[in-house]
């Protein structure tokens, strides 16, 4: 069923608090982006169960992040809903005394829900097809 403009906008929402959520290292407001707080994020090779522990290794990765949301497009049953969101996650961290700019160019595929009137993610599962680094200029 095509979403109301309600929903569009409560799951565009959703995808706007998890990205700056993530960029933020905010595990609490990252983790109440998912039902019950309950975090499921799958992808190849992984699967990240705890906000915490997400924010954690993102900042023992990366010195900076920044996703951009992209396109999106969910199909709404009732309070529920499933779809993709595509996305640019920029990640900044340092070798030595260049920092590496790397660009993750991905694929959300979700389930959602509506809880007490707020879509929360299910899950989440994450693709990423192509990844681009370059040198940052000092």
């Amino acid at each position: 069923m095509t979403p109301s403009v309600e929903d569009r906008l409560g799951i565009q929402d959703l995808l706007f608090r998890y990205a700056r959520a993530a960029d933020e290292r905010d595990a609490a407001t990252f983790a109440g982006c998912f039902d019950g707080g309950k975090v499921r994020i799958t992808g190849p090779g992984f699967e990240v169960t705890d906000a915490a522990e997400n924010m954690a290794i993102l900042s023992s990765m990366f010195d900076w992040t920044m996703h951009k949301v992209h396109n999106h497009q969910y199909h709404v049953s009732g309070d529920t809903a499933e779809g993709y969101c595509y996305c640019v996650a920029t990640h900044v961290r340092r070798e030595g005394e260049v920092r590496i700019r790397i660009d993750w160019h991905i694929r959300y595929d979700d389930r959602l829900i509506r809880r007490d009137g707020v879509w929360c993610f299910v899950a989440r599962h994450l693709d990423v097809g192509l990844i681009d680094t370059a040198p940052l200029a000092a």
